[in-house]
C-alpha cells in the first residue's frame, strides 16, 4: 500500500500497533502517552485519508468497549513497519502484527540473540559478538504448547498467556504471551485454543525455529512502533 505523504506519522503507527495488542482505544492511547480524544481523532483522520475504517469498535468489553484493527488497519501496520533484511539486502515485507524483537548477539557457544531476562534465541545469521540486532518473527511461525514434545525447533521459550484476541482471519485467534519482559504474538486456530484450554494466566511453551528469526535493521533507538525503517 503506497503511503500518502504527511498522513501516516510515527504516532499513528504506534497507536495502531498498540490497538492491535490492547484491543482498546483507552488502553492504547494510555500506552503511547496521548489522550483518548487525540487517539479517536487520529483514527478518524486515517479512515478519511485511506477511504475506510482502520479500527472496528463494539460496545462492552474492558476499558469502555473492545476495538480491533480492520483489514485496512492491519495493512497500515504492515506497511508502516517495513524492514530491510540485512542478510542479502533484499527488502523484507513485515507480516501484519509481526513480532519485533531487539537483543544482543552472542557468537558462542552457538549463534544466539539475548532478548532479556535470560532468554536466548538461536539464530542462523552472522553478526559481531555483542552487537545489538533487530529480529522479525511472524506470529504464524510460532508453535504454542502446554508441555514439551520432540521437535526440530531450536528455541523453546516458557511464557504466560496474557491475552487472547480475534486474529486477522475469521477462524483464528491472536494469543499474546509474556516471556519475561518480552511479549510475543502467536496466531492460533480457535479450535486449538479451546482444545488446549488456553486462557489468560495459562503457562505455555513457545517453539520457534532458528530459521524463522529474521534479522532486520531499524532506524532510530526507540522500541516497537516508534522505530523508523531504513530507507530502501
Amino acid at each position: 500500500m503506497p503511503r500518502r505523504a504527511g498522513v501516516v506519522t510515527s504516532t499513528d503507527l504506534a497507536l495502531l500497533d498498540a490497538l492491535g495488542e490492547e484491543q482498546s482505544v483507552v488502553a492504547a492511547s494510555r500506552r503511547i502517552g496521548i489522550s483518548r480524544d487525540r487517539a479517536v481523532y487520529r483514527i478518524s483522520r486515517l479512515g478519511r485519508a485511506f477511504g475506510g475504517p482502520v479500527v472496528a469498535s463494539a460496545r462492552g468489553g474492558r476499558a469502555h468497549g473492545a476495538s480491533q484493527l480492520t483489514e485496512l488497519g492491519y495493512r497500515l501496520v504492515r506497511d508502516g513497519f517495513d524492514a530491510v533484511e540485512l542478510v542479502d539486502g533484499r527488502p523484507l515485507a513485515a507480516p501484519p502484527l509481526a513480532n519485533r524483537l531487539d537483543g544482543t548477539y552472542r557468537r558462542a557457544p552457538a549463534p544466539t540473540v539475548e532478548i532479556g531476562d535470560g532468554v536466548r534465541l538461536r539464530v542462523t545469521f552472522p553478526a559481531a559478538d555483542g552487537e545489538r540486532v533487530g529480529l522479525l518473527l511472524d506470529p504464524e511461525s510460532v508453535l504454542v504448547a502446554r508441555r514439551r514434545f520432540p521437535t526440530s525447533a531450536r528455541n523453546v521459550v516458557p511464557g504466560t498467556v496474557e491475552r487472547i484476541a480475534p486474529g486477522p482471519g475469521r477462524l483464528g485467534r491472536m494469543v499474546m504471551v509474556r516471556c519475561g519482559r518480552v511479549r510475543i504474538r502467536v496466531t492460533v486456530a480457535s479450535e486449538t485454543v479451546r482444545q488446549m484450554g488456553l486462557r489468560p494466566g495459562a503457562r505455555v511453551l513457545l517453539y520457534v525455529k532458528a530459521t524463522a528469526l529474521r534479522r532486520v535493521a531499524w532506524l532510530g533507538v526507540g522500541r516497537g512502533s516508534h522505530r523508523r525503517p531504513l530507507a530502501r
